[in-house]
């Protein structure tokens, strides 16, 4: 069996040229993103432009069969209701079509909204072609079954769905289904076959309408089907309803008014993944590429130069994988001991983006996120919460003043307060980071002591006796605690979108930590010389900085491996936590059903925590019993942004724990982080109901026992990336295959030049010998052969023969490292063409699975480790 995974790389940049929805000729732009009409999230609102600058990046697990992802911008206004701006889609195919190494970037026009478009769900239906026995007449017949998923199309949430059939220009229509989107109807439509007529031009057109009584019904979706689809006999089938072709006048109609661009970036990754014994080869090829250097240099120096994704994803899935396989320490050492080796100006130094300082950054995110949330999260509450006014920039400071009607304060004494706000702050956070050694993970720890350590023996001269100092702090402040403090919705320190004035004393604090992890107290003054004011404090707490780097890389090695730390971390951290309105819903109460209580909650790896204040005891759901996180119906109680926890209860029995978020940003995060610790849970069900239980039946599909199977399929929504999604080598392994077979051809050319080599430089040594050559070797022929691989052009480069006869004394000594490059090489290949082999003898021969029932088959070893 074989598996499709499906993620999307998602930036929401910037917009241009909206259109102006307030009176002050300005708009309050923000971004809602849906995938197949369903919202998934939301940008923040950037008040009073018409050009928005949101930069927000997200990480979606897409349902394999996704055909839609749309943005819609709207103006905020708490008066009147948000105004809709315009909207944006790219479909599925659009992006496998121009895919691109370093993503999809383009400007989307900007059409008007068009309730036409918002098509979602699927019809399930009965057709074919029969003949009368009485009469001998044939008739085409269409059964409609059922729907579910459809559109909501009225305020309620529902929609009243009637189907319309037409063939041989006749018109046929069912009953109306009140209030619903799974409705039901199971009613036969039957169509004369005229005996004149060609099947070959037979066409069946299924259309759901909305019934309104006060305007024309809404259209909810269109099916086509020929005369391939309709044959003899009886087919069923679910068929997701479509869009109906625009005519071109709508288009050119729409088009009169110029709504703006959205700039978006995308990149589509999708891969089949196979059984994990399938990947066997190829996980022992990249476990001996961290134990053997010039087998390392060869694939990162392949891999980095030429793949089909960015730097970052790729070095994700590296992180992942060798966490996976317990060797994340031996990995991160290659690649960093890669990046030191091609170094000459120290103050170069990790300064640019490689597949060794993305590992790390990546490694951090992983591993330190829970760290990085103890350290940082009170302050960036506190800051968030008092929502003060601070700048420091004299160009600025009077525009600060006016917008957030302050001009009563002189400037002077606007300036002095803001520097003592943010001498507070920076005063809170490097107190909290400076103490916080004991609470940084062990592997962390460890990982930093190494780069510091290969960057003593690098430059052990005493006139660099900072940088080993300055190569930690980059890693830990530049690219952990500064990105932090500067976009703390980036790396979930905040599910809400902060104030402009918030976002400003955000980014001056992060200039702050940068220039202290900098380590050079007028860093920040050549670029902002107002900041100079702060260099007492900066010089101080750089001071500080060094003690703490001190104590953080002064720890010893560990006899447990770096996979028993991170499963040792794992189950006691807590991964989610915040306040949900918590649902105690009484579907036999009639006067007041619906009672929200504010409820603390908290998630772990092994369980769902709440409680109501904070002298209560906890109520606790363990994982393990939880079958489904799915989300609740707008029209079920009335209310947005619900969820549902349905889960198996001491005695059981199935219940329900029915959650209300703030945004949609916040229950797609809880929905996205519960999913994932319950991956592997045996418990897990496949269909919910997504409206409640009220009176005497289903607000959703009207059905009448409360023990009626669901309605709608469970975990065929889009999940939210980050640092909580489990580990899964197979996945892992099938992305960094398909970046090696990407560069094959290159590998393979890399292969001919050796033998060319091998050729040139005398008589080919016997077999026996090349077959002995080992990919341990650490002689000194080994490093000749990186040398070798490391002044090649492209992936594998175009390698010139005389490079090794340049530092060999002798053929033999040149015959020898290339014959160990030549096994590298050749093994490399022969790992790829088997994998490649297998895709296909698997594809042809197996039908496709689901990620999620895939996930079901997965070790139990792995289960432990995430």
């Amino acid at each position: 069996m074989y598996s499709t995974h499906t993620t999307l790389y998602l930036r929401v940049s910037e917009a241009k040229d909206l259109l102006a929805k307030d009176f002050n000729g300005k708009s309050d732009p923000y971004c809602v993103i849906k995938v197949d009409n369903v919202m998934i999230a939301r940008t923040g609102t950037v008040y009073k432009t018409l050009d928005p600058l949101w930069g927000e990046e997200f990480i979606l697990h897409m349902p394999s069969g996704f055909q839609m992802l749309s943005f819609y911008i709207y103006d905020a206004d708490k008066v009147s209701g948000d105004d809709i701006i315009g909207t944006a889609s790219v479909t599925r195919d659009y992006m496998c079509e121009n895919r691109n190494p370093k993503g999809l970037e383009s400007w989307l026009p900007l059409q008007k909204a068009n309730k036409d478009l918002e098509i979602q769900g699927e019809m399930l239906l009965e057709y074919g072609i029969r003949t009368s026995e009485a009469t001998g007449q044939s008739f085409v017949f269409v059964t409609v079954m059922e729907g579910r998923d459809l559109a909501p199309k009225d305020k309620t949430g529902y929609s009243d769905p009637y189907v319309t059939v037409t063939c041989f220009d006749e018109t046929k229509a069912t009953s109306k289904q009140k209030k619903t989107r799974f409705p039901e109807w199971n009613e036969t439509l039957e169509f004369l076959l005229p005996e004149d007529t060609c099947i070959s031009d037979l066409s069946v057109t299924v259309t759901v309408w909305d019934k309104d009584n006060f305007s024309s019904d809404d259209f909810m979706g269109q099916i086509h089907l020929n005369s391939e689809d309709v044959t003899n006999g009886t087919i069923r089938n679910w068929h997701a309803v479509a869009r109906r072709p625009t005519p071109d006048r709508w288009a050119r109609r729409a088009s009169r008014v110029e709504r703006g661009k959205i700039r978006v970036k995308l990149q589509l990754l999708e891969e089949t993944v196979l059984p994990s014994s399938c990947y066997s080869p190829l996980i022992e090829l990249l476990n001996d590429a961290v134990k053997n250097k010039e087998l390392g240099q060869l694939l990162w120096d392949a891999l980095e130069q030429d793949r089909t994704i960015e730097l970052g994803a790729l070095a994700m899935s590296f992180v992942r994988f060798y966490l996976s396989q317990e060797l994340i320490f031996e990995y991160l050492d290659s690649v960093i001991c890669r990046d030191i080796s091609k170094t000459e100006d120290v103050n170069t130094l990790f300064r640019g983006n490689t597949l060794g300082t993305k590992s790390v950054d990546n490694f951090m995110k992983v591993l330190a996120m829970p760290y990085l949330q103890h350290v940082l999260q009170p302050t960036i509450d506190r800051i968030i919460n008092e929502k003060k006014t601070v700048e420091l920039d004299p160009f600025k400071v009077n525009n600060a003043r006016r917008r957030h009607s302050l001009h009563r304060e002189s400037e002077e004494s606007f300036v002095n307060h803001s520097m003592e706000a943010l001498k507070d702050y920076v005063t809170s956070i490097m107190a909290s980071i400076v103490g916080s050694v004991t609470q940084c993970p062990q592997v962390l720890r460890r990982v930093l002591r190494n780069i510091q350590i290969r960057v003593r023996e690098k430059w052990p001269e005493e006139t660099h006796e900072d940088v080993p100092y300055t190569a930690v702090s980059g890693f830990i402040f530049l690219r952990f605690f500064a990105p932090a403090v500067m976009s703390p919705k980036l790396f979930a320190l905040s599910y809400q979108h902060p104030n402009r004035k918030v976002v400003r004393t955000f980014t001056l604090l992060a200039k702050i930590v940068q220039s202290i992890g900098n380590l050079t107290p007028g860093g920040v003054q050549g670029k902002e010389p107002w900041m100079v004011v702060l260099t007492p404090l900066i010089t101080q707490k750089i001071t500080d900085v060094k003690k703490y780097l001190d104590s953080l890389v002064d720890v010893g090695d560990f006899s447990a491996s770096s996979k028993y730390l991170v499963r040792q971390q794992s189950n006691e951290t807590v991964l989610l936590q915040g306040n949900l309105y918590k649902c105690h819903y009484h579907c036999k109460r009639l006067f007041r059903p619906i009672v929200l209580k504010k409820c603390y909650f908290y998630l772990t790896r092994v369980m769902l925590g709440y409680r109501k204040t904070p002298e209560e005891d906890d109520t606790m759901v363990m994982v393990e019993n939880i079958c489904a996180v799915e989300k609740l119906d707008y029209g079920a109680l009335g209310k947005s942004n619900m969820g549902q926890i349905i889960h198996r209860t001491p005695d059981e029995n199935t219940a329900i724990i029915y959650f209300q978020a703030k945004d949609v940003n916040e229950l797609t995060a809880w929905i996205s982080a519960m999913r994932k610790t319950i991956k592997y849970n045996v418990c897990r069900v496949e269909t919910f109901h997504p409206g409640v239980f009220k009176g005497d039946k289903w607000n959703c599909c009207r059905k009448e026992q409360d023990t009626a199977p669901g309605c709608s399929p469970t975990y065929h929504g889009v999940v939210l990336g980050d640092w909580q999604d489990p580990l899964d080598p197979d996945v892992d392994a099938q992305i960094i295959y398909s970046q090696i077979a990407h560069c094959k051809d290159r590998i393979r050319k890399c292969q001919h030049d050796l033998r060319m080599t091998l050729a040139e430089n005398g008589p080919s040594p016997p077999a026996d010998a090349i077959s002995t050559a080992s990919f341990a070797s650490s002689n000194s022929s080994t490093s000749t052969t990186t040398s070798f691989i490391s002044h090649g052009s492209g992936s594998c480069g175009q390698y010139s023969p005389s490079l090794l006869a340049r530092n060999m004394s002798n053929a033999s000594e040149v015959n020898e490292a290339t014959m160990e490059c030549l096994d590298m090489v050749s093994r490399l290949t022969d790992v790829t063409e088997q994998l490649s082999m297998s895709h296909q003898t698997f594809i042809e021969s197996n039908p496709r699975q689901s990620i999620y029932s895939r996930s079901r088959s997965i070790s139990s070893s792995v289960s432990e480790e995430i």
